[in-house]
Protein backbone atom coordinates (compact mmCIF):
# COMPACT_ATOMS: atom_id res chain seq x y z
CA UNK A 1 0.00 0.00 0.00
CA UNK A 2 2.85 2.34 0.87
CA UNK A 3 4.48 1.73 -2.50
CA UNK A 4 1.22 2.45 -4.31
CA UNK A 5 0.85 5.80 -2.52
CA UNK A 6 4.43 6.74 -3.40
CA UNK A 7 3.90 5.88 -7.07
CA UNK A 8 0.69 7.93 -7.13
CA UNK A 9 2.45 10.88 -5.49
CA UNK A 10 5.28 10.74 -8.06
CA UNK A 11 2.79 10.57 -10.91
CA UNK A 12 0.80 13.51 -9.47
CA UNK A 13 4.00 15.58 -9.24
CA UNK A 14 4.90 14.68 -12.83
CA UNK A 15 1.46 15.77 -14.07
CA UNK A 16 1.64 19.02 -12.09
CA UNK A 17 5.14 19.74 -13.42
CA UNK A 18 4.04 19.03 -17.01
CA UNK A 19 1.07 21.39 -16.71
CA UNK A 20 3.24 24.10 -15.13
CA UNK A 21 5.86 23.82 -17.90
CA UNK A 22 3.24 23.74 -20.69
CA UNK A 23 1.51 26.94 -19.63
CA UNK A 24 4.64 28.82 -18.57
CA UNK A 25 5.23 31.59 -21.10
CA UNK A 26 8.20 33.20 -19.36
CA UNK A 27 11.62 33.36 -20.90
CA UNK A 28 15.09 34.45 -19.88
CA UNK A 29 17.59 36.39 -21.95
CA UNK A 30 21.24 35.97 -21.09
CA UNK A 31 23.56 38.54 -22.60
CA UNK A 32 27.32 38.10 -22.54
CA UNK A 33 28.64 40.53 -25.13
CA UNK A 34 28.94 39.74 -27.99
CA UNK A 35 26.68 36.71 -27.31
CA UNK A 36 22.96 36.64 -26.58
CA UNK A 37 20.97 33.55 -25.53
CA UNK A 38 17.23 33.27 -25.05
CA UNK A 39 15.82 30.35 -23.04
CA UNK A 40 12.40 29.46 -21.81
CA UNK A 41 12.12 29.76 -18.05
CA UNK A 42 11.30 26.05 -17.80
CA UNK A 43 14.47 25.07 -19.67
CA UNK A 44 16.57 27.34 -17.46
CA UNK A 45 15.11 25.75 -14.32
CA UNK A 46 15.82 22.24 -15.68
CA UNK A 47 19.38 23.26 -16.62
CA UNK A 48 20.02 24.78 -13.19
CA UNK A 49 18.74 21.62 -11.51
CA UNK A 50 20.94 19.50 -13.76
CA UNK A 51 24.00 21.63 -12.93
CA UNK A 52 23.20 21.42 -9.21
CA UNK A 53 22.89 17.62 -9.23
CA UNK A 54 25.99 17.24 -11.39
CA UNK A 55 28.01 19.44 -9.02
CA UNK A 56 26.63 17.52 -6.03
CA UNK A 57 27.58 14.20 -7.65
CA UNK A 58 31.09 15.42 -8.44
CA UNK A 59 31.58 16.66 -4.88
CA UNK A 60 30.39 13.31 -3.47
CA UNK A 61 32.69 11.47 -5.87
CA UNK A 62 35.61 13.65 -4.77
CA UNK A 63 34.87 13.08 -1.09
CA UNK A 64 34.60 9.34 -1.67
CA UNK A 65 37.88 9.35 -3.61
CA UNK A 66 39.67 11.21 -0.81
CA UNK A 67 38.29 8.72 1.75
CA UNK A 68 39.28 5.69 -0.33
CA UNK A 69 42.72 5.08 1.26
CA UNK A 70 41.14 4.86 4.71
CA UNK A 71 38.49 2.44 3.44
CA UNK A 72 41.13 0.26 1.76
CA UNK A 73 43.18 0.22 4.97
CA UNK A 74 40.12 -0.79 7.02
CA UNK A 75 39.28 -3.50 4.48
CA UNK A 76 42.81 -4.92 4.64
CA UNK A 77 42.76 -4.92 8.44
CA UNK A 78 39.43 -6.73 8.51
CA UNK A 79 40.71 -9.30 6.02
CA UNK A 80 43.81 -9.83 8.20
CA UNK A 81 41.61 -10.28 11.29
CA UNK A 82 39.46 -12.80 9.42
CA UNK A 83 42.56 -14.78 8.42
CA UNK A 84 43.70 -14.78 12.05
CA UNK A 85 40.26 -15.94 13.23
CA UNK A 86 40.27 -18.69 10.61
CA UNK A 87 43.72 -19.84 11.75
CA UNK A 88 42.54 -19.87 15.37
CA UNK A 89 39.36 -21.75 14.48
CA UNK A 90 41.27 -24.30 12.40
CA UNK A 91 43.86 -24.69 15.16
CA UNK A 92 41.14 -25.44 17.69
CA UNK A 93 39.58 -27.97 15.31
CA UNK A 94 42.94 -29.68 14.72
CA UNK A 95 43.62 -29.72 18.46
CA UNK A 96 40.25 -31.33 19.12
CA UNK A 97 40.98 -33.89 16.41
CA UNK A 98 44.31 -34.76 18.04
CA UNK A 99 46.54 -33.39 15.26
CA UNK A 100 48.86 -31.59 17.65
CA UNK A 101 51.67 -30.59 15.26
CA UNK A 102 49.26 -28.94 12.84
CA UNK A 103 47.25 -27.39 15.69
CA UNK A 104 50.41 -25.88 17.20
CA UNK A 105 51.43 -24.43 13.84
CA UNK A 106 47.99 -22.88 13.32
CA UNK A 107 47.86 -21.50 16.88
CA UNK A 108 51.28 -19.88 16.45
CA UNK A 109 50.16 -18.47 13.09
CA UNK A 110 47.05 -16.99 14.71
CA UNK A 111 49.17 -15.48 17.51
CA UNK A 112 51.52 -13.89 15.00
CA UNK A 113 48.55 -12.38 13.18
CA UNK A 114 47.33 -10.84 16.44
CA UNK A 115 44.29 -12.99 17.25
CA UNK A 116 43.72 -13.55 21.00
CA UNK A 117 47.24 -14.47 22.00
CA UNK A 118 46.12 -15.95 25.33
CA UNK A 119 43.95 -18.78 24.07
CA UNK A 120 46.23 -19.51 21.14
CA UNK A 121 49.28 -19.64 23.41
CA UNK A 122 47.52 -22.12 25.69
CA UNK A 123 46.49 -24.29 22.73
CA UNK A 124 50.06 -24.16 21.40
CA UNK A 125 51.38 -25.05 24.87
CA UNK A 126 49.02 -28.03 25.14
CA UNK A 127 50.10 -29.20 21.69
CA UNK A 128 53.80 -28.76 22.48
CA UNK A 129 53.28 -30.69 25.73
CA UNK A 130 51.54 -33.49 23.87
CA UNK A 131 54.43 -33.59 21.39
CA UNK A 132 56.98 -33.70 24.26
CA UNK A 133 58.52 -30.27 23.51
CA UNK A 134 58.70 -28.82 27.02
CA UNK A 135 60.90 -25.86 25.97
CA UNK A 136 58.29 -24.66 23.44
CA UNK A 137 55.51 -25.36 25.95
CA UNK A 138 57.21 -23.19 28.57
CA UNK A 139 57.79 -20.41 26.01
CA UNK A 140 54.09 -20.41 25.04
CA UNK A 141 52.99 -20.37 28.68
CA UNK A 142 55.41 -17.50 29.38
CA UNK A 143 53.61 -15.45 26.73
CA UNK A 144 50.45 -15.69 28.82
CA UNK A 145 52.33 -15.12 32.08
CA UNK A 146 51.78 -18.65 33.38
CA UNK A 147 53.98 -21.59 34.28
CA UNK A 148 53.41 -25.32 34.20
CA UNK A 149 52.76 -25.33 37.95
CA UNK A 150 49.71 -23.11 37.39
CA UNK A 151 47.96 -26.02 35.64
CA UNK A 152 47.21 -29.39 37.13
CA UNK A 153 48.87 -32.40 35.52
CA UNK A 154 45.50 -33.77 34.40
CA UNK A 155 44.83 -30.55 32.47
CA UNK A 156 48.15 -30.72 30.64
CA UNK A 157 47.69 -34.36 29.68
CA UNK A 158 46.87 -34.82 26.01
Amino acid sequence: MNVLLRVLAILAMAVALTIAVKYNTGYVVLIFPPYRAEFSLSLLIVMLLAVFFLAYGLLRLGAHTLNLPAEVHAFKQERQREKARAAMRDGMAEFAAGHYAKAEKLAVSAMEQGEEAGINAIIAARCAHALGASDRRDAYLAQVGKTCSDYPDAWMAP
